[in-house]
């Protein structure tokens, strides 16, 4: 007899397949979340690896910018510099040292900051799979942006123009030329971000840098704070690559570092010790009273001389070190021209001090050879490429060197030239880019980039560094500056006289436009 077949037969099969089903998605899914955790501890890893190499990179950095200050002392003491040359500050910002022309030394290099100095090229620090790129760029070849709230209302007047003609020929000739009128609107806007009527309305931090006079004058106190500008936007902000050609950003060109005044103190505490100070000084006028506290007869110490600082018939403390001033030496090209109308100061001249600068000096070059046999990095069997010594201003005054200033007509805009000019610089940005390479052949990398800015000053004995930010994680791309873009430069003789480690190192910088290139193109350099 035959059983037919029940309705529930099979039922066990189905969920048995149902949780098979289930079994293997809550595995995928442990499986998957396991994977993504370790990945995420590798990269965790990877980027404190990356951050405690550039630490210690930062560190032999500094190291490298006080020898350089402390090799230029060397210089100065054993040659014949007789008195410090005079300073000559600018209208509204005071005196710094260094302006006009100096008294020659016997090292033409030293104290003076250009591409001479070991700091001036980027540089890579290896660490078996990490390699942290280093580009230390100084902040005196920028505009400094508080120019244009100078006090002194005829040099404020200036700058500004200096500001609107500097954004308009900053990328003159390419597809993200900005015209005059875009220029003119980002100062306007520029001005009236920092000078907002009723900001005492508004919570914000005390500051030493606040003007009694003027308190609705907020002044940026970092330079990312043009990206909130309506009209500045990113790629205006931050360099561009593109055909080959280094376009700058307002980023390389401006700079809120440079004009840099003594820590006046606490005002609260200097105001209690003004108080104290006089209440002492009234107590010593009476006999019984000085003869209870003789202390009282006696001032604190520096208590008088902040008192002094603060009153309103001494003149406001001045900038330290070299100022707002331009260095001739590591400027850019835009930077140059924006300081006089090419009416004035026509754009043949700016080119030709462009040129004499990157001209090869072939009296240096000759010496070297003499003195070493060789000009070129080599180390036995590592050969790190020609090291090529251009010309650089020993002193502002040799720009009477270039013919096409020399001949200009007008003495007193020469003198206002090179009075807006230095040949030396104080504030550093030391740019580093950390990189792990996962796949050379393929270009696959991680990349962190940090920024430390840094004001360097002669103490008299080894230098000291004074950091103004500390390791900021930075985003943007920062390439360094081609002068002489307009002519063809073929980097085969560049990459001919490096073995094949010193061309690798070249084409993965980040700092240089190698690195920026088509494969194709960085094939034809190779050997």
């Amino acid at each position: 007899m035959t059983r037919t077949p029940e309705p529930q037969r099979g039922v066990a099969l189905v969920l048995t397949l149902i949780f098979a089903i289930l079994l293997y998605v809550l595995i995928a899914e442990l499986v998957v979340s396991g994977r993504m955790v370790r990945l995420t501890g590798e990269n965790d890893a990877l980027l404190a690896r990356m951050r405690n190499h550039m630490d210690y990179t930062l560190f032999e950095v500094q190291e490298q910018l006080l020898e350089d200050l402390a090799g230029a002392a060397a210089a100065e003491e054993t040659g014949a510099a007789g008195g410090a040359p005079p300073a000559t500050g600018l209208p509204g910002m005071g005196a710094g040292a260094g302006g006009g022309a100096e008294e020659e030394q016997t090292d033409p290099a030293s104290g003076v900051d250009s591409s001479r100095d070991a700091w001036f090229q980027p540089t890579a620090h290896a660490d078996n799979d990490l390699t942290t790129y280093v580009w230390v760029e100084d902040e005196n070849r920028k505009f400094n942006l508080f120019a244009i709230f100078s006090p002194e209302e005829e040099f404020a007047k200036q700058s500004r123009e200096r500001l609107v003609r500097l954004i308009d020929v900053l990328r003159e000739d390419t597809d993200y030329d900005v015209s005059a009128s875009d220029a003119e609107r980002i100062v306007r806007e520029l001005e009236e971000w920092a000078k907002r009527p009723g900001s005492d309305m508004v919570p914000r931090p005390p500051l030493k840098t606040e003007d009694e006079k003027d308190r609705d004058l907020v002044l940026p106190l970092h330079l990312d704070e043009l990206l909130m500008l309506p009209s500045v936007t990113e790629d205006l902000y931050h360099d561009k690559v593109l055909d080959g050609r280094v376009i700058l950003g307002l980023e390389s060109v401006l700079t809120v570092w440079t004009s840099l005044g003594p820590d006046p103190g606490d005002p609260r505490k200097m105001e209690q010790q003004r108080l104290n100070e006089q209440s002492r000084g009234a107590a010593a006028g009476g006999s019984q009273a000085g003869a209870q506290n003789p202390q009282a007869q006696a001032p604190q110490q520096g208590a008088t001389g902040q008192q002094n600082g603060a009153n309103a018939n001494n003149p406001p403390p001045q900038p330290e070190g070299e100022g707002i001033r331009i260095n001739l030496n590591t400027a850019p090209g835009p930077v140059l021209r924006c300081l006089f109308d090419p009416g004035k100061v026509p754009d043949s001249v700016i080119d030709a001090i462009l040129r004499y600068r990157n001209e090869v000096d072939e009296e240096a070059m000759a010496k070297e050879e003499e003195e070493t046999g060789e000009t070129a990095y080599d180390y036995g069997e590592l050969q790190l490429g020609e090291n090529v010594q251009r010309r650089f201003f020993t002193a502002v005054a040799d720009l009477e060197k270039v013919p096409e200033f020399a001949n200009l007509p007008d003495p007193e805009l020469k003198a206002e030239f090179q009075r807006l000019c230095t040949t030396k610089s104080d504030v550093f940005s030391i740019h580093m880019a950390a990189m792990f390479r996962r796949n050379e052949e393929n270009r696959v990398f991680v990349l962190r980039r940090s920024r430390s800015v840094v004001q360097r000053r002669d103490d008299g004995d080894s230098g000291v560094l004074y950091p103004l930010i500390l390791q900021e994680e930075r985003h943007g791309l920062r390439v360094v500056p081609v002068d002489l873009q307009e002519e063809v430069i073929d980097l085969r003789n560049t990459y001919q006289a490096m073995d094949q480690f010193a061309q690798e190192e070249r084409a993965w910088n980040p700092f240089l436009i190698d690195f920026y290139l088509p494969q194709y193109q960085r094939d034809e350099f190779y050997l």
